[in-house]
């Protein structure tokens, strides 16, 4: 009898472990949307009653978000997608803006019939989750910059101006190593690591050139009319921003009609969900408890 009993027991929590693991594996999955031309490569992992939709920065791509997948997907249906023009991701198109993206991750949501959609837009992602929320997606429930909207109502100096705008031919005339100058003179945090440093660089590297340099000049633009596109939405704005560069409050409180939250990373450079991944972690599930 009682070895009867260990047996199924053993049996019972094999089974049990076996459907545990299912739940939350990783799976690279990928999807043709917009009248098929744009086909994107995206990764799934865990279930729940609310969606996470993970969106990379510039020039990176979805493995970025590894960390958070592995995470977040014991309580939460997680997605991490790679942009059109990045990672695995491809399109059929021409104009790389951010109107063009938000467009993507619109129909990314209504095709795979996300609900309770919180978006987690890094860096140009930012721009790219509040021109979605204009949208009006019924399915999104929220918004996470990550490290984005520092600047708002900030008066950029004649010689930063230039600066700017001279670096802007050698990324145009040689991406391939002027990309990864730009992130080691603004991206990095002293104790960024060497082997993040590299990894960052290599990406950058690695972009198509074309799509690299034409979607930063559509995130300039649109950075002109990213304050007015803030006071337009109808989400509060939560923020996980790193201090290497200090995020101006003042322009978010000009802005964000709905409000707005700041989490804030120290000791880390633009890339805090690979830099200090637990601390992120932490400062996530706290938003998305608190949400």
């Amino acid at each position: 009898m009682i070895k009867t009993i260990l047996l199924t027991v053993i049996a019972a929590l094999a089974i049990n472990c076996g459907n545990a693991q299912t739940s939350v594996e990783m799976t690279e999955k990928k999807i043709k949307i917009r009248n098929n031309q744009v086909e994107i490569n995206y990764y799934q992992q865990g279930q729940g009653d609310t969606t996470l939709l993970f969106l990379h920065g510039w020039c990176i791509d979805k493995t970025y978000w590894d960390n958070q997948l592995n995470y977040f997907s014991k309580a939460y249906n997680t997605f991490a997608m790679d942009l059109s023009g990045f990672g695995k991701s491809t399109a059929n198109r021409q104009h790389w803006t951010i109107e063009e993206y938000a467009e993507d991750v619109n129909s990314f949501i209504d095709s795979l019939h996300l609900k309770n959609v919180v978006l987690i837009g890094h860096s140009m992602s930012g721009e790219i989750m509040i021109q979605t929320a204009t949208l009006n997606n019924p399915n999104i429930i929220g918004l996470v910059g990550i490290d984005n909207f520092k600047v708002l109502d900030v008066e950029f100096t004649p010689e930063q101006m230039k600066q700017m705008t001279d670096f802007f031919p050698l990324l145009q005339n040689d991406f391939k190593n002027s990309a990864p100058i730009y992130a080691d003179m603004m991206l990095f945090h002293p104790m960024t690591s060497k082997e993040i440093k590299d990894r960052v660089k290599t990406d950058f590297a690695n972009t198509n050139a074309q799509i690299g340099y034409r979607t930063l000049m559509n995130l300039m633009q649109y950075s002109r009319t990213e304050a007015q596109i803030l006071g337009n939405i109808n989400y509060p704005l939560n923020l996980i921003n790193c201090d290497y560069f200090p995020t101006n409050e003042i322009g978010l409180k000009n802005h964000c009609k709905n409000g707005y939250k700041i989490e804030t990373i120290s000791d880390s450079g633009h890339y805090p969900m690979i830099e200090k991944p637990e601390e992120f972690n932490r400062l996530l599930e706290k938003i998305l408890i608190t949400k």
